[in-house]
């Protein structure tokens, strides 16, 4: 594909963010190649010279090379044995990556997803069976570090399905609004019982979500303390305590996830790029709309941070491909 450029067309063509019918065998090596200096060059031309999100560090401290050699070398094998019915762009695969973490393999964020595809807890395990920090016995035992927050993860998911019982449990008495409560006065009605239970309900919600929060907050130091001392910093270093304790900072997995996701989204919405890069920000249900003509490609969902994700992957998607065609 050119570009998201939408010239005149002719009624037999698609639209450029419509994918392909998979017919491509993959990548040669001369083309990931080209691919890995397309990116290389987009990272230097826009980069060079400052301090980088996510890294931390300036951009002349980084290694791309060594990186992107690999990351292309996993996207075009895992491209290469998806099952999809529509075309994974390799390109579009590097652009939604840049987008996420900007290649960074030990990004990881306070809603908890981690890695260069920013994998959730959940997906992760759920759904592609990795290893995360603090799914093994293992995690709960000398060499391993700050071993009071191992079970972070556990207790924020018990906090959330606490909290998600509860306002069910007490749905009525968040009944007594505002509106209500200005309508009794009027009417000289008293509503102090009903007022009590409202402000008693917020309270423990509140506390709920304090500890939720708090929960995260100590799985990320969980994490990254065990990176420093046990990964020293660094995948190169040490792959094999990143497989052992988390495998979302690997490269082969969530890539594999990765496409594995665009791939299924692309064949729910009928090969449409925006909706299955929504998807993997948003969730692929919220892409759905029973608009009968809108119904087979999807909609965007009307998310501030969506918006700002595909306006990345876009302008991403843009500047490497324009180089990799060229």
């Amino acid at each position: 594909m050119a570009s998201f450029a939408l010239p005149i067309q002719s009624s037999q063509a698609s639209l450029d963010f419509l994918a392909d019918i998979k017919t491509s065998p993959g990548l040669t090596a001369a083309e990931r190649f080209k691919l890995t200096q397309a990116v290389l060059d987009v990272l230097e031309t826009y980069y060079s010279g400052m301090t980088l999100q996510f890294w931390n560090k300036p951009f002349e401290e980084i290694d791309f090379e060594k990186r992107i050699t690999n990351i292309v070398y996993w996207v075009d094998l895992a491209v290469k044995q998806s099952d999809a019915a529509y075309h994974v762009d390799p390109a579009w695969v590097l652009s939604q990556i840049m987008a996420e973490s900007l290649f960074c393999e030990l990004a990881i964020s306070k809603s908890m997803a981690a890695g260069i595809c920013q994998l959730m807890p959940n997906t992760a395990t759920r759904d592609f069976k990795m290893v995360i920090a603090g799914s093994q016995k293992t995690h709960y035992m000398p060499p391993y570090i700050k071993l009071e927050l191992a079970n972070s993860l556990s207790e924020y998911q018990r906090r959330l399905r606490e909290k998600g019982g509860y306002r069910k449990s007490t749905k009525g008495d968040a009944a007594f609004n505002l509106n209500k409560a200005l309508k009794w006065l009027a009417e000289g009605k008293e509503g102090r019982n009903f007022a009590t239970l409202q402000l008693n309900r917020g309270e423990v919600l509140r506390d709920y979500d304090q500890k939720i929060k708090q929960a995260k907050k100590d799985y990320v130091t969980f994490i990254n303390a065990n990176i420093e001392a046990l990964g020293e910093g660094d995948i190169f270093k040490n792959p094999s305590f990143f497989v052992a304790f988390d495998e979302r900072f690997t490269y082969k997995k969530p890539i594999f996830a990765m496409v594995h996701m665009l791939a299924n989204a692309l064949r729910v919405r009928n090969g449409n790029m925006l909706a299955a890069a929504a998807a993997y920000n948003a969730g692929l249900s919220r892409t759905w709309t029973d608009e009968i003509l809108y119904t087979k490609y999807g909609q965007l969902p009307n998310y501030s941070e969506t918006n700002r994700y595909l306006s990345r992957i876009i302008a991403n998607y843009e500047e490497i491909s324009r180089r990799f065609r060229a």
